[in-house]
Parts: structure tokens; sequence; C-alpha cells
């Protein structure tokens, strides 16, 4: 048998026999990606709680808040002539916006007071979608009374041929935090685990913080390192394409692009995951430290990868911190496919991920190797 397969099948026996790294590996993976699928079970938004303010009390206005009541994604709870009341509601939580109909809507459009909307920006998702339907709402209302509330004048409105307009959501039609969360957080916190899992494959290897006894006594180190480490990129895409399919066949989400490109960039992700965890055990020589750099990076890439928070505008340390991580680029690719880009767009963020186990993946196998010409 090979270098490369003595050291797959070693490494698959000594997790069997580590309790902890067999959790690692199998029950923690499936612990967490459950927990988040039934977290965000249903996760489009519906019943956002929010208040009218009706400084009217006319038919237009009641013709409003009727169209608010009846839209399945909004619940009104409350109607009232009082601004107060319900920036009271907001900051007490019972709502997450408020629509104020002004006095005489609909009258004159052109010159009333406009139709204001206010919502909670710190609740961002939930303020920002209920003033979208609000707006929404409140628009065509006005459309379909403008006619009746313009009286014989608004004949010719009524008869004047209107130009269309359509909405199309890419990716994600039905809104759902449901499909775009799980799409970040599954890999993210695959990402990590692996990181940690490879980690802590390579520390059973050193001797008094030295790969050097290793490197002599193995007559191919470097195949044998790349053979212990498949083991846990394969676990990795397994887990992943997992969520993929609990995803899109269980839960009925769909990918508009293509799915081989994302299944070959979850296999580059871990990979490069196993080429930074070469890299922090060649310099540091100790598993804690190791460990403590992988949650730094693996950790935090989420929050830098652009995808939940914008860093457009940001500190130029962070933007470059997000294109140092190897998740910006993983999620660049499958973002663009679950969209529908050509896989021609897959070349850019595909490039960047076989960077590091070229560099990094390099730099740390040199490093380890190096260790048994000093011993």
């Amino acid at each position: 048998m090979s270098v490369f397969g003595t050291a797959f099948r070693q490494e698959a026996a000594r997790i069997a026999r580590t309790p902890v790294d067999l959790f690692v590996l199998t029950l923690l993976p499936l612990v967490l990606l459950a927990s988040m699928a039934a977290m965000m079970w249903g996760g489009t938004l519906e019943d956002l709680p929010v208040v009218v303010v009706d400084h009217d009390g006319g038919p237009v206005a009641r013709e409003i808040a009727r169209n608010i009541a009846a839209t399945p994604s909004l619940e009104l709870v409350a109607r009232t002539p009082n601004r107060e009341e319900a920036l009271s509601m907001v900051r007490s939580e019972r709502a997450v916006a408020f629509l104020v109909i002004p006095k005489g809507v609909g009258a004159r459009p052109a010159n009333g007071a406009p139709v204001e909307v206010f919502y909670e920006a710190v609740f961002l998702s939930t303020g920002s979608l209920a003033s979208t339907y609000l707006r929404v709402v409140t628009a065509v209302t006005l459309a379909e009374q403008l006619p009746r509330t313009l009286g014989v004048g608004g004949a010719a409105v009524a008869q004047r041929s209107l130009p269309g307009l359509q909405v199309t959501l890419l990716g994600n039609p039905t809104l759902s935090l449901e499909w775009y969360l799980g799409m970040l957080i599954g890999p993210s916190v695959l990402h990590l685990l692996i990181a940690i899992s490879c980690i802590g494959s390579l520390g059973p290897l050193m001797r008094d913080k030295s790969f050097g006894a290793f490197v002599r006594e193995t007559p191919s180190p470097a195949s044998f390192l790349v053979g212990r480490l498949t083991l846990h990129v394969l676990a990795g895409v397994l887990w992943c394409v997992a969520w993929l399919i609990w995803m899109t066949a269980v839960r009925g989400y769909r990918a508009e692009g293509s799915i081989v490109v994302i299944v070959l960039g979850m296999l580059l992700l871990f990979v490069a995951t196993a080429g930074i965890a070469l890299l922090f055990m060649g310099v540091t020589r100790e598993v804690g430290t190791s460990l403590s750099a992988a949650v730094i990076v693996a950790g935090s890439a989420l929050a830098y990868s652009g995808a939940t928070l914008p860093l457009m505008g940001g500190l130029w340390i962070a933007q470059h911190w997000s294109e140092v991580l190897p998740l910006t680029h993983f999620i660049m690719l499958q973002m663009d496919q679950l969209i529908g880009v050509t896989p021609a767009a897959a070349v850019r963020p595909i490039t960047a991920l076989l960077l590091y186990p070229l560099i990094a993946g390099t730099i740390g196998m040199a490093l380890i190797l190096r260790s048994g010409k000093r011993a």
C-alpha cells in the first residue's frame, strides 16, 4: 500500500479509537447543523407587527389599513391617530414599523403631505422588510383609489395606459432567511470544525514540539501528511454536501446555477482549510496556539466575508483581511451560483482558493519537513 493510503487508513483507525476526534467529525457537525435547521425552519418572515397612525380617518386611509391587515407578511397590531403611541410600541418591541397616513391622503397626491414609514433599524432585516411591504401596499392602494378621489378628472387617469412594473427576486424569491443564512452559516461552521480537526490530526505527530522524529521515521512524510489530512477534507465536503441536499432536496430551495461548481468550491474550501492548518502547525509547533489561530481565522470568517455586514467604505484593514480569508472567496462562488451566474464567474474565486494549499500549505509542509533536517 502507498504511503498516502497507509496514512489515510491509520488516520481513520486513530479517529475511530479517539472519542474526542470522532465526536468532532461525526456527532458535533450533526448536532450543529441540526440545531441550525431547527432554528431557521420556515425562515420566510411573516406576520411582522406594524402600526398604522391614521391622521385622516377617511375611506382611502381605511382601505390602506384593510390592505395592510390582509397582507400575509404583515400583522396590523394597532391603528391609532397618535404617533407617540406608535413610537412607544416600536420601542417596546411590540411592532417593528409604523405607517403615518397624513390628513387628506389621496385627495391631491401631488400637493398633499407624504405617507411616511418608520421602522426600527436595530432589527435591520425585519424592519426593512416590514417597511418595504408597507410602501408597496400603500402605493398599490393609492393607485387603485386615485380615479375615485380625483372625481371626474380621474376618469382620464383611469383610461390612460400606464406602464407595468415587475420586480423579480433572484436566488431567493421567497425572501427566506433560512435559505440565505443557511447557505452562509453551514459552510462557515464546518470550515471551523475541519480546521480544528486538521490541527488535532497533526498534533500527535509531534514530540517535544518538533516534527523531527516523525520526518526521520517516515519514508515519505509529505505524502503521509497529505493522506492524513485527506480524511478530514472529505469529511468536511460530505457534511457540506449533506447540508446542501437538506436545503435543496428536503427544504425545497433551488440553486439557479451549477451545483457541480458549488461542490467543487466546497472541496477547495476544505483543501484550503487543511493548508492553513499545516501552516499554523509548521509555524507554531503548538496545538493550543494553532487552535487559537484557527478560531481567529475561521471563527471570524463569516463576519468579514462581506455577506452579512458590508465592507465597502469600511476600514482598509477589514477589507484586506476579508480578502485573506478563504471563506470569503467560497461564499462569493456559492452565492453567484445560487442566483444563476455563469460558471465562468467562478474562475476568480476558484483561483483564489487554490492559492491557500499552494502557498500556505506549501510553506507549512516545508517548515515541517525542515524540522527533520534540523534535528
